[in-house]
């Protein structure tokens, strides 16, 4: 094993973070503990269905403009809206259907029954998206390419955590980055992980070490939708934005059912409980959940000794407050804790075994702990404020080597907007703070950083049909000083339905090695830092074309892009100077990723079908001392398919996902452990059946990985893991075969 030379936490450094971890808890749950209570229902109003095609649409919000909280419809298309006496205006809204309104006229105590049929049609472009601008615009109107996955389509696939489910995202990948624990990061473009931004509602709280583990703490089921910007966004959100930022948006209290449950168990011996109910009072929402994860089973279908997927403990809770006025949003404040306990490694290992150097196990424990809040003034709608604080804290051994890890993260951002002579000016200044601090030789102090930032960006309108953003955003860093990242966006739209963007700018990244590459703290390899790590830039251009192409009622949304970025001073790990050392030095030379993508959306309205497909093709490449070779596990290309089939009656609902993986290149390994240099390619589909019943009552089966393919064992050496061989980073396709799932989910709906 290679040398690491711990020193162990003081307790006191213990204690702080165990009192921050209970501190945010006691603030931000308990506030919405007290909250969640049931709301008075009026008593009457608009009750009935919101039908497409003769089928229910679930998931469609019914809003008036008299301030009342909008309804959500239930799986079988129904909803219930308290209103006053008197005439009001019906709008109705769903992903993938085009928007419809109605008036209606409620009279005395009585409920009016109504039916609201809407059209299908290309799905996403009318999808609200904050991540491109800051600020709520349309999909098809947002200068800055924006990609929208909702979270119907991230329950296509049933999963307890958002890493899961990312693989099916075109141009997405989740990289696993150890094959005992299971460490994973999700790649942009073929981009590593540490250069995608991961916001929650907007909010920079996921540093370098949660990265490692604390994405798996997102539960599918609370996601309202996932935003992507692919290509640099430091200009708006900083350092670690360099290759994109995937922005989560948690389910609001004013959609959210009043009670929802949901359990299921795999034949892989996984567990996964779920519950959350939700309020809405005058004003003022509440959401709170829990979820449970519990994977106990011991599974070594490769024989090579080792747990094929690792086992878990997993608990978070989560909690939202929203309180609005006159139907806009003035204020939100939420707050999730999250503890894991996670091990892998050879079958016979017991917690006993923790730092064993005869029984190699690697055994992690996390404690997180996160609080959210937003501001937006009453009167004052030109100026907002938001802010968040993270904990995470990690114990864990990795074999015989001790690693404990520490990062705080407290984040400030005051908006100021103005909109003079057709222009729309969006200033700002941020104050990141973060505290990194772990055991390893590499950190004998503990590392502290104030990151003070200025942001200006100006959106104007040409001649009704040419939109431009220019922006600029200047860091200060103790270490490297002012740092200044512009950005470009146009949106042109030649014709109708048809979208044509230009996306340009700059990004950065400051750099904490062990938080970000999980071979520096596993396998055989000695980890070798050659000079002072400078900060990474990237400079990146993209051209995307959009197009809604009309097929009667069946329309099609057509989306090409094509990207171009170049990396300088990047920071890149040397698997192949010496096979038993990893060296991390900023790359003498320059790094390409380049490509192009397509996907198509369609929903057939005299068929119960609708389907997304895409494809990305692309080719990152490092130049290092006149050398060029492709990068480490970036697949050359990538393609994604979803199928959906409803029925009304039975109320069926079926979901097939597909993901396929081009070749990759592998490292490198001495004899006589050598391993194939280069991937095969290969595809992961997983099929969803779900019935629903009455009660808001649905039942559902999966079958994950279908086809039960797997890679075989993920491991270099592994009759020897504290040999100078093992290595555990030889991973490229799935490790676990065919797991089937059954399942069953209670709703009660507004």
């Amino acid at each position: 094993m290679r040398g690491c030379y711990p020193a162990h936490p003081t307790s006191t450094s213990r204690r702080s973070i165990d009192r921050g971890l209970w501190c945010i808890s006691g603030i931000g749950l308990g506030a919405l503990v007290l909250a969640v209570a049931p709301s008075t229902a009026a008593g009457q109003g608009v009750a009935g269905r919101v039908m497409a095609n003769d089928r229910p649409v679930a998931g469609a919000a019914v809003e008036t403009a008299v301030g009342v909280a909008p309804a959500l419809t239930d799986s079988a298309g129904r909803f219930r809206l308290g209103l006053p006496p008197g005439r009001h205006a019906l709008s109705v809204s769903a992903l993938g259907h085009e928007g419809a309104r109605r008036t209606v006229e409620v009279q005395g105590s009585d409920w009016l029954e109504v039916e609201i049929e809407l059209r299908a049609t290309a799905v996403m472009l009318d999808a609200i998206v904050v991540t491109g601008l800051m600020r709520e615009t349309t999909v098809s109107e947002s200068p800055a390419k924006v990609d929208v996955v909702s979270g119907r389509q991230l329950q296509r696939t049933v999963a307890s955590s958002l890493m899961e489910v990312i693989g099916h995202v075109n141009g997405l990948y989740a990289q696993v980055d150890c094959g005992v624990c299971y460490t994973n990061n999700i790649r942009i473009n073929g981009m590593e992980g540490p250069y995608t931004a991961v916001l929650i509602d907007g909010m920079p709280i996921m540093g370098g070490l949660a990265s490692v583990y604390g994405l798996n703490g997102i539960d599918p089921g609370l996601v309202e939708q996932l935003e992507i910007l692919k290509g640099p966004a430091s200009t708006l959100y900083g350092t670690e934005a360099m290759g994109g930022v995937v922005n989560v948006i948690t389910k609001s209290p004013r959609f959210a059912p009043r009670l929802v449950i949901d359990g299921n168990r795999s034949s892989g011996g996984e567990t996964n409980v779920n519950a959350a109910a939700s309020f809405r009072g005058d004003g003022l929402g509440g959401l709170l959940s829990a979820t449970a994860t519990r994977a106990d089973a011991r599974l070594d279908a490769n024989a090579d000794g080792f747990t094929d997927s690792p086992l878990l403990d997993r608990v978070a809770v989560f909690g939202k407050l929203e309180w609005r006025r006159e139907g806009e949003r003035r204020g939100m404040l939420t707050a999730k804790v999250y503890r894991e306990d996670r091990f892998g490694g050879q079958l016979g290992w017991s917690e006993s075994d923790r730092g064993s150097s005869s029984v190699y196990g690697e055994w992690v424990k996390t404690r997180r702990a996160e609080l959210l809040g937003t501001i937006r003034p009453s009167g004052m709608e030109w100026l907002s404020a938001d802010v968040s604080l993270s904990i995470h804290d990690q114990e864990s051994w990795y074999g015989d080597v001790r690693y404990d890890a520490r990062q705080a993260i407290a984040w400030g951002q005051v908006t100021w907007r103005a909109r003079p002579g057709g222009h729309d000016v969006l200033a700002g200044a941020a104050m990141r703070w973060q505290t990194y601090d772990d055991d390893t030789p590499a950190t004998g102090e503990p590392e502290r950083q104030l990151i003070p930032g200025l942001f200006v960006q100006d959106e104007f309108d040409i001649g009704g049909s040419l939109t431009v953003v220019g922006g600029m955003r200047v860091d200060h860093h103790e270490e490297h000083g002012g740092i200044v990242s512009p950005r470009l966006n146009v949106l042109w739209r030649p014709f109708d339905e048809t979208q044509i963007r230009l996306n340009a700018g700059t990004g950065f990244r400051v750099v904490n090695l062990f938080t970000e590459d999980h071979a520096a703290l596993t396998g055989a390899r000695e980890v070798v830092v050659a000079d002072a790590l400078r900060p990474e830039r990237s400079w990146s251009v993209a051209l995307n074309v959009n197009r809604v192409v009309d097929f009667g009622v069946n329309p099609m949304m057509i989306d090409v892009d094509a990207f171009h970025t170049r990396f300088t001073n990047r920071i890149v790990a040397d698997y192949d100077a010496d096979p038993a050392l990893i060296v991390y030095d900023n790359l003498r030379g320059h790094s390409v990723s380049r490509g192009f993508a397509f996907s198509l959306n369609q929903n057939f309205a005299r068929f119960p079908l609708r389907y997304t497909a895409g494809a990305t093709v692309q080719d990152v490449r490092v130049m290092r001392d006149g050398i060029e070779r492709a990068e480490i596990h970036s697949p050359s290309w990538k393609g994604v398919l979803g199928l959906t089939w409803t029925f009304a009656r039975p109320a069926l609902t079926l979901d097939w996902t597909g993901s396929f993986v081009g070749p990759m290149r592998l490292p490198e390994y001495e004899a006589p452990f050598e391993r194939r240099t280069r991937s095969p390619a290969h595809s992961v589909h997983n099929l969803r059946a779900g019935l629903t019943l009455a009660g808001g009552v649905e039942i559902y089966a999966a079958a994950n990985n279908l086809f039960d393919f797997t890679q075989g064992s993920p491991l270099v050496d592994p009759a020897n893991p504290f040999g100078d061989a093992f290595d555990t980073t030889w991973v490229w396709g799935p490790v676990r075969g065919r797991q089937v799932i059954v399942g069953a989910r209670w709703g009660l709906s507004r």
